[in-house]
C-alpha cells in the first residue's frame, strides 16, 4: 500500500499493542490442528511469512521481533532438511521453539488468570460485552487479530481467482474515514454481518485494504465487535451499544 492507493486517516496500527511472533505461531498451530511437539516447520513457516507480507500491505507496524521470528522458522526449516547425526543427545532446533512456545502458552495463561484475580480483588465489575443477536447456533466465539487477517486474506485470494486480471487503476485513493462510515451505515441496517460479505463488496484489493483497516479502528473504540459462531467458523461483525454515528467519525477523522 502506498499513498498512490489509500489515503490514510489513522496513523500505523501496532501488532505489538495486539500480540507478538508467538502468538501468530499459536494462532497458525491451532488453525492447523497439530501439536506443539509435532510443528510441521515447512508448512508452518510458509503461513508465517504468507501473514507477515499482509500485514505489511495493510500497513501494520510489524515489529522487529517478527522477522527476526520469520528468519528463525526458515533456519529452522533448513536445518531439519539436513540429516541429523547419529547419537546427537543436543535438542534440535525444533525442540527448542516447540519448548518455547509451551513455556509461552503456559505463562500466557498464567497471566491472564492472575489478571482475573486481580480485577476480582479489586472490586472492579467492567461492563460485560455486548452481545450479538441470540443465534439457532448458540454460543459466540471471540477472534483475534489473527483471525481477522485470515479473513482477509481468504478475501482477497477469492477476488484474485474471480478476477484473474483485473488491474489496479493508479491514484485511486480510498478514505479510511468513508470505511467506517460505510461499515457503520451496513451496520445499522442490519445490526451483523459476515466480514467476507462487506469485503467482497469492494472493487480493488487498496480498497479492501481500506476497509479492513476501518473496521479495525470501529472495533477499537468498541463500536463494532467480531465474533465466530464456531471455531475456525465464518466472522461476522456486529453493532455494539456504543453511541458513534457517521457524524462522529467526520468530526474525529478529518
Amino acid at each position: 500500500m502506498t499513498d498512490e492507493t489509500a489515503e490514510r486517516a489513522l496513523p500505523p496500527i501496532n501488532i505489538s499493542a495486539f500480540a507478538g511472533p508467538f502468538d501468530l505461531l499459536l494462532h497458525l498451530i491451532r488453525v492447523n490442528e497439530v501439536s506443539i511437539t509435532d510443528i510441521p516447520i515447512a508448512e508452518i513457516t510458509e503461513q508465517y511469512t504468507a501473514y507477515l507480507e499482509t500485514m505489511r500491505e495493510l500497513d501494520l507496524d510489524v515489529a522487529s521481533e517478527y522477522v527476526a521470528m520469520a528468519a528463525e522458522l526458515i533456519y529452522i526449516k533448513s536445518r531439519m532438511l539436513l540429516p541429523r547425526p547419529s547419537g546427537a543427545t543436543e535438542e534440535s532446533p525444533l525442540e527448542d521453539l516447540a519448548r518455547r512456545l509451551a513455556e509461552y502458552e503456559r505463562y500466557k495463561d498464567a497471566a491472564e488468570t492472575f489478571h482475573e484475580v486481580d480485577v476480582l480483588r479489586a472490586g472492579l465489575w467492567p461492563r460485560p460485552p455486548t452481545s450479538p443477536p441470540p443465534s439457532a447456533e448458540g454460543e459466540t466465539l471471540e477472534v483475534s487479530l489473527f483471525d481477522l487477517i485470515g479473513a482477509f486474506r481468504q478475501a482477497t485470494e477469492r477476488y484474485r481467482l474471480a478476477h484473474p486480471a483485473a488491474l489496479e487503476i493508479r491514484h485511486q485513493r480510498f478514505s479510511v474515514r468513508d470505511k467506517m462510515v460505510q461499515l457503520l451505515a451496513r451496520l445499522d441496517e442490519k445490526r451483523t454481518l459476515p466480514l467476507l460479505d462487506f469485503l467482497g463488496e469492494m472493487r480493488f484489493r487498496a480498497e479492501a485494504v481500506t476497509a479492513f483497516l476501518a473496521m479495525l479502528e470501529l472495533i477499537r473504540l468498541g463500536v463494532a465487535r467480531a465474533f465466530q459462531r464456531a471455531a475456525f467458523g465464518e466472522i461476522h461483525v456486529t453493532r455494539t451499544d456504543v453511541s458513534f454515528a457517521a457524524a462522529d467519525v467526520r468530526d474525529t477523522y478529518r
